[in-house]
This record gives structure tokens, sequence and C-alpha cells, in this order.
């Protein structure tokens, strides 16, 4: 693979080419892509699917560090690495009032990190953070060294902030500030589902509130934001790890390719899935592709 193909290699990882592997054990939109962009050729036809997952995130390490990379190091050094699966929860992309959290982690408490990779600029970097603070007791800025004293201009002294280094590390450079004193009730509240919200009022209260269903969304909102904010807190962690655990991982995502890992997470497999997956990964590339890998390689 060259370096004229690596941006076109970073959509090897979207979601859209991975759902299609994961659930059709094929992609069409991968091999549209191998031949716009003159690709087919430069695949070692011997190679496995796995080896030229591994080998496609290589190059982006080397010249295409995008977001997905990011977020790949934070699965694996921070969650996977420092944390546990068996008592950690990540979502991505999770809406909080007019920002999206490119990474959330739920253990013993909340921490979000927004990225800033060289492909970005600071225009939302600012509002993005108040969002955060309002929703998650430890705020994280991920971004390169060049970026450090762009962030620290622009956040204050309470937000984290990681590097990831160029020998794919996460160095940190300052640490965060625990904001839990400082969260809004009622924006945590506007994230619960309403089995969710129920629930912990009925946990908290004994009942949930005898009104009609059209008010029963802001009886239980006026009775949550009386709560203390140390048990809302307490209480939407624990429900926010179970909308979405990683117990069909535990035991499977040693198996996994590293530039994978943030990919499996997000795809919330069955155990079946998972099998049929790894055993997909191991397949010649010749033989998932059949006739549209037709050619010789070239190297």
């Amino acid at each position: 693979m060259q370096n004229e193909n690596t941006a076109a290699l970073s959509y090897l990882f979207t979601p859209s080419v991975l759902s299609e592997f994961f659930h059709n054990r094929q992609s069409s939109r991968l091999v549209n892509l191998f031949n716009e962009f003159n690709m087919l050729d430069r695949i070692y036809k011997n190679s496995t699917l796995k080896d030229f997952f591994e080998d496609a995130y290589e190059q982006l390490l080397k010249s295409y560090r995008n977001e997905y990379v990011f977020k790949n190091a934070i699965a694996q050094k921070i969650l996977i690495g420092r944390h546990s699966i068996k008592s950690s929860s990540l979502f991505t992309e999770m809406r909080v009032e007019t920002s999206k959290a490119d990474v959330v982690i739920f253990n013993g408490t909340s921490h979000v990190y927004e990225i800033k990779t060289d492909l970005d600029n600071f225009e939302r970097l600012e509002s993005q953070i108040k969002n955060y603070k309002k929703v998650f007791e430890y705020v994280n800025v991920v971004s390169v060294e060049s970026k450090i004293n762009d962030i620290k201009s622009l956040v204050d002294d309470t937000v984290g902030i990681i590097v990831l280094t160029d020998k794919y590390t996460l160095k940190t450079v300052r640490k965060p500030q625990s904001g839990l004193h400082c969260l809004d009730k009622e924006v945590i509240f506007s994230l619960l589902r309403k089995n969710e919200y129920l629930t912990i009022i009925k946990k908290i209260n004994g009942a949930v509130p005898a009104v009609a269903n059209t008010k029963i969304y802001s009886a239980c909102k006026d009775l949550f934001i009386q709560l203390p904010i140390e048990i809302i807190h307490k209480e939407v962690l624990k429900t926010l790890k179970e909308r979405k655990n990683h117990k069909n991982l535990v035991d499977t995502i040693k198996d996994f390719p590293g530039s994978l890992k943030i990919a499996i997470l997000e795809a919330n497999l069955s155990p079946k899935q998972q099998v049929d997956f790894l055993e997909l990964l191991n397949q010649k590339i010749s033989s998932i592709f059949q006739k549209d890998l037709n050619v010789s390689p070239v190297f």
C-alpha cells in the first residue's frame, strides 16, 4: 500500500464498511473503493483480511492519524489497558446538548474525551467543553503535541489534556479535576430514556408519580433535580453502564486485532457474530472478494 492511498484506506474503518463485514462477510463499498483508487493491484492476494486491516492501520498511524486512530488508542490504552471491560462501558458520539462527545467511558465515575486531531480546528472546543462539564465528572481533550498551547489557551485548568504521541502512546499533560458539584441535573436527566428515569425515580421514591402520561416526564424531572448530585451521578452512572455493557467481549476482545478494538466495542456483536467475524479475519482476501481481486500484486 502506498502513501497516496492512505486517506482512502481510512474508509476501511468507517461504520458502513465495517458493518458490511460484520453482517455480510464482505463489503461492496470496499470493493468500490479499491476500484476508484486503483488499489486492487496493491494487495497481496495471499494476505488475510486481518493482515489487511493491520497494514492499513499502520499506514494511518504513519501519515493520516484521523479520529478513528485517536478513538482506537483510547479504547486500547485507557478502557482495555487501564480499566476493565468487565466493569466499564464505552460510548462514542454521545449527544450532550448541542455537542457529540467523541468517547465517553463510565467506570467508577464518568470520563469524556474530546478529540482534536491534526486535521481539526478549535472553533467549537469551548462550547463542547462547556456542555461536557454539565454531565461528566472528568473532562479531557486528546490531541497532538503541537496543539497543547492552543488547547491551554481555550480551556481552564480543570480540563485534562492528553497527547497521542508519535510512538502511539497516550501522554498525560495535565490531569482533569473533578467537576462533580458543577454538574447540571436537568441536562443529566435529558440523557435518560423513559424506562431509565422511571426506574431511578421508583428506586429512590418508592413509586413513580401518579400523574397523566403526558405529565410523567415533567413530574419525574421535578423529583430528579431535587436529589443530591452525588446520588444522581451514582444512579445515572449505573444506568448508562447497564445500557451498554461489554460482557460479550470479556473473553474475546483480546482475539481481535489492535486496529479494530474500538470498532468491535462499538459494534456490540453477539457471541456468534464475534466467532463469525474472527473466522472471516483469518480468511484470504482473494477468497473473500473472489472475482473482484483478479489482478496480480505488484509487490
